[in-house]
């Protein structure tokens, strides 16, 4: 059976430019590699949707004289499934004709994936991996987080706040370890103690006890490193040990906005986001997005909005790549573009790239989020973004 959402094309063409007489210019394609399951619905409000906006305004304001498509690719591959997947899939979108590719989604994904883009594929691939190992000619990263930036982030939410001495919960994986040692390393810097290191899997089973030994190490504060299965099953157990620390974890509090049993389970933590409502341009991402489909997409939540600014990317580069439409022409593109603005993040968040310099998000991408409840009801607030600590030789 055929992918419902493949090859979905923006309804604007451009105005008024033509090619060979009486024939318009072909579409522009870009793939978008989807390489862990979602779905159907969910994949298509808040992914597709978002970024087929993108590429109509800019077909409508004639920053494009050729219609862009997008080629869905479903690829279910790490960690679920083999990476081999995500491979393939990306050979079928670059012989579909693709010129650029959003995606890989998954670090797992990204790491296996980096030999293969930038020495076959090479179509310039915007991740939005956290893993900084995501690195090479046609790698760039928009990232939906970023591990290390996120254990400099919590360890300078916990320092803000006095609290000294902490409890690390870290999961056995290849962003656990990326994480922690990010937050060691920014620990030691700030004056931190670490009482504490709970190794655990994604699917603990002594999760209680683990939490017990941190609160008995004297601990009192947690940062929680991972995927985050775990932190929805914590909430009745701290209330059994009588232990409410102050809590920080990566971007997988974002998960929240997906399950609204997780956001429940998550009050009091503190999490890594990306959505901002000082941002002015979130509202008129929201506002742009009700006029042209009908409905607001959920409020707040990351997905969206990173998936629109993910789409704009490509229309900026395209813009830049002076006509040459192939895999090495639009990465030229993206590397010319400079302070374009972002819709994700807080108000000083702009995109840009250089030969030497792929991570496209600069200012405040990252920022805090707390789930709060009122009346029953569980919700996010913005909690602040990112301060320097200033000290010296490791002492605030």
């Amino acid at each position: 059976m055929s992918d419902p959402f493949a090859n979905l094309v923006t309804k604007s063409q451009p105005r008024g430019r033509l090619g060979i007489p009486g024939r318009p210019f072909d579409p522009v394609r870009i793939g978008f590699l989807v390489d862990f399951w979602m779905p159907d619905v969910y994949l298509q409000k808040m992914y597709v949707e978002p970024i087929l906006l993108a590429f109509e305004e800019a077909v409508a304001e004639g920053h494009s004289i050729r219609p862009l498509e997008l080629v869905v690719e479903r690829a279910f591959a790490l960690p679920q499934s083999r990476w081999e997947n995500a491979l393939h899939g990306l050979r079928r979108l670059r012989e579909a004709g693709c010129v650029g590719v959003i995606g890989p989604l998954v670090s797992d994904n990204a790491r296996t994936l980096r030999e293969a883009v930038n020495q076959e594929i090479q179509l310039p691939c915007v991740s939005w991996a956290g893993t900084s190992d995501w690195q090479g000619e046609y790698c760039f990263r928009l990232g939906n987080g970023g591990c290390t930036e996120e254990g400099v982030l919590m360890a300078s939410w916990l320092a803000h706040r006095g609290i000294t001495r902490i409890g690390v919960m870290s999961e056995i994986s290849p962003n656990g370890q990326e994480y922690f040692l990010a937050f060691r390393r920014a620990a030691a810097e700030l004056g931190l103690e670490i009482r504490g290191v709970e190794t655990i899997t994604q699917t603990p089973t002594d999760l209680e006890q683990r939490l017990a030994n941190l609160r008995d190490g004297g601990a009192e504060g947690l940062a929680y490193m991972g995927f985050g299965f775990p932190t929805s099953l914590m909430r009745p157990i701290f209330e059994r040990l009588a232990w409410d620390p102050p809590r920080i974890m990566t971007t997988a509090f974002q998960f929240c906005y997906a399950n609204p049993a997780w956001m429940k389970a998550l009050v009091g933590w503190v999490g890594i986001d990306q959505v901002c409502e000082l941002n002015p341009l979130y509202a008129r991402f929201l506002e742009k997005f009700e006029k042209h489909y009908g409905y607001r997409p959920h409020h707040p939540n990351t997905v969206p909005v990173l998936a629109y600014d993910s789409g704009r990317v490509f229309t900026e580069a395209i813009r830049r790549a002076d006509g040459v439409l192939t895999g090495w022409g639009v990465k030229a593109g993206l590397e010319r573009t400079r302070f374009s603005p972002s819709y994700t993040g807080g108000p000083r968040t702009h995109i840009g790239a250089a030969p030497d310099d792929h991570n496209l998000f600069h200012g405040d991408w990252l920022l805090y989020r707390r789930v709060v409840e009122e009346n029953g009801q569980a919700f996010t607030v913005f909690e602040g973004t990112f301060e320097p600590n200033h000290q010296e030789h490791g002492r605030a």
